[in-house]
């Protein structure tokens, strides 16, 4: 028999409202979630979680198909750990969407 579940969201990662998480859980959380989509981190990846982490910012200039959508995801997810709204612009439809929708796909 096929299990037929699907992987966590990243909606389910997030805390409870008012709770508060360091900063090693909220990585250890968004690692987690990745490992459970079938993923492994690259190295530049790793290496600008861990910059982010510390409040630094960065530029991450790699080849297409090489990961940097997930890191901008983990900046999303890691401001709303800490309460903070994240939204991600579309240009699609001009308009600004919640992030915590995208997170729940």
């Amino acid at each position: 028999m096929a299990n037929d579940a699907s992987p966590p969201t990243l909606e389910a990662a997030l805390p409870r409202p008012g709770e508060a998480l360091p900063d090693d859980a909220v990585l250890s959380r968004f690692t987690d979630w990745v490992a459970a989509q079938g993923l492994t981190l690259y190295p530049h990846q790793e290496e600008a979680l861990l910059e982010l982490l510390a409040g630094r910012h960065l530029v991450l200039s790699t080849p297409t198909g090489s990961g940097k959508s997930l890191v901008a995801t983990f900046l999303h997810f890691q401001a709303m750990c800490s309460g903070q709204i994240s939204r991600r612009w579309s240009t699609r439809s001009s308009s600004r969407s919640a992030t915590r929708s995208a997170l729940a796909t």
